[in-house]
């Protein structure tokens, strides 16, 4: 089960617009301050594609992350949470929860006790409407797909990718995760999380979304992993900069026999690929970031 800790809780009726989500998450920073608390952002209406929730969830965790940030509140968890009406019903506790004006949670349809949320306030929306995105509707398209990485930190471009694979896949998700001897060479390795750390939070992330879905973390020692052996995987979810990791991965897939994965590419979360993505969130840029804390402290 999801480790237990102090959380707070918004609930979102639809996907709203920058400027009021930005207001909406400021009133929740001194409760998470207080508490040092991860936040759980529910995400009412169901998503029907993947384009639509990799645009949605790009949009919400750089907004939240940017109100966080404002507040040197880089060590704050986000958690969007969608597609799963019955995640309230888990062993979660919350210390607040922030709901649309004149709701209860049984008015957006969520199973929650009341004894798992500690006190409730509301918020008004003035008259926004939902962002509309088109896209073919592709939920639980895939068996069984798979996807890897590192995970060190887990941070919000983790969240993402992770997100979409639970989104697309129907029964069984492979996620490989690089094994510890194969990082000795990455920048402030002495912060890089022990792999059995990582694979916890992968797992418990997972559990939030998509808690029936069949999950196997296995250690990551080469560019393809279990996708050059597992002849049942169907689809492999990357990021747009490891594009050419998908096609190292196919080839050996067809010298061995096996059939090509269909790709599916995630948005880079920051940073532009004319520059080489220099600006986008990473595991690497977080352990800078820890280093420097530390040193001034």
């Amino acid at each position: 089960m999801v480790e237990e800790s102090s959380r707070v809780l918004v609930v979102l009726p639809y996907i709203l617009p920058g400027a009021t989500l930005q207001t909406i998450i400021r009133r929740t920073i001194p409760f998470l301050r207080e508490w040092q608390s991860q936040l759980d952002v529910v995400v009412v209406p169901e998503f029907k594609t993947s384009f639509q929730l990799d645009s949605a969830l790009g949009k919400m965790y750089s907004i939240i992350r940017d109100v966080l940030l404002g507040y040197d509140m880089i060590n704050t968890g986000i958690n969007i949470i969608f597609n799963n009406k019955h995640f309230l019903k888990s062993n979660l506790q919350w210390k607040m929860g922030l709901l649309p004006q004149r709701s209860t949670f049984e008015t957006w349809q969520l199973e929650l006790d009341a004894k798992q949320c500690r006190t409730i306030e509301h918020y008004a929306v003035h008259g926004d409407s939902a962002e509309e995105i088109v896209g073919p509707k592709d939920a639980d398209k895939f068996p069984v797909t798979a996807l890897g990485g590192t995970f060190d930190h887990i941070h919000d471009g983790h969240k993402i990718l992770l997100s979409v694979s639970t989104f697309i896949t129907s029964q069984r998700l492979i996620c490989g995760i690089t094994c510890d001897e194969l990082l000795q060479n990455k920048k402030y390795k002495e912060l890089i999380e022990p792999y059995e750390t990582r694979c916890s939070h992968v797992s418990q992330f997972i559990e939030l979304l998509k808690p029936n879905l069949l999950v196997e973390l296995v250690p990551l020692k080469d560019v393809c992993g279990p996708t050059g052996k597992v002849p049942e995987i169907e689809c492999l979810v990357v990021s747009r900069e490891t594009i050419g990791g998908a096609e190292t991965v196919n080839k050996t897939r067809i010298g061995k026999g096996m059939n090509p994965l269909t790709v599916h590419v995630v948005n880079v979360l920051g940073g532009r690929e004319e520059d080489g993505w220099s600006e986008k969130l990473s595991s690497t840029e977080i352990r800078r970031l820890y280093q420097a804390s530390h040193s001034s402290n």
